[in-house]
């Protein structure tokens, strides 16, 4: 017997719940996932690193919470200096399979040293979606003020929760690394112990291009 367009809309929502339900439970008591980022060759001292991973591929979109620690690749870290912009950010795009809009991701995230150990408290992220099925995470971990600069993070530790949506899936990954021009953080090791601000932008950019030529003569 057919299902009338109503009956089969319940019928399709209490299908995804049962999937959902049983997701969760699976998912409940899993550790982290480890996720190894590539921030390019180093030293560097920029305002942009990005690149992508497939570690998430396939994922569906359940309401669970995945938690995630990312490491970076080459015992390589992340410096912020005292001239880094405070809305210095950690943005991670997924993309799924949905050909509109979907609901928002949520979650906290923060910094880690050396040894995974935490260097603040758990931070609220930020969150947007795009109609394209593109979902985005940030963490600000400048904005609290309560991190010392210069300061080297190896990681990122992240609690992301999915938004509900057991038909759509994650097909690809993305992260980037963003400060304002001008305000950058660089990629150890071999990077200059700290970059102040100053009156005039000359100097910094003479900082800067400096260092990439004696980084070029001097072996690493």
């Amino acid at each position: 017997m057919a299902l009338s367009p109503r009956g089969a809309a319940n019928a399709r929502d209490l299908f995804a719940g049962i999937i959902a339900a049983i997701a969760l439970l699976t998912l409940g008591s899993s550790q982290a996932t480890t996720i190894s980022l590539d921030l390019g060759a180093s030293p560097k001292v920029s305002s942009k690193v990005m690149d992508s991973f497939d570690v998430l591929d396939g994922t569906l979109l359940l309401g669970q919470t995945l938690s995630l620690d990312f490491t970076f690749s080459d015992g390589e870290f992340v410096r912020l200096f005292t001239i880094t912009s405070k809305p210095f950010t950690f943005l991670l795009k997924l993309q799924t399979d949905a050909s509109g809009m979907v609901d928002f991701l949520d979650g906290t995230g923060f910094l880690v040293d050396q040894h995974g150990n935490p260097l603040q408290s758990p931070q609220q992220l930020g969150s947007a979606s795009g109609n394209n099925g593109l979902l985005a995470a940030g963490l600000f971990p400048l904005l609290p003020g309560n991190l010392q600069r210069p300061l080297d993070f190896f990681g990122i530790h992240s609690d992301l929760t999915l938004p509900l949506d057991p038909f759509v899936f994650i097909t690809g990954e993305k992260f980037e690394f963003l400060s304002d021009v001008g305000r950058p953080f660089g990629v150890g090791p071999g990077v200059p112990p700290d970059i102040v601000p100053d009156s005039g932008s000359t100097l910094l950019l003479f900082i800067i291009a400096s260092f990439g030529l004696f980084t070029l003569r001097r072996p690493i």
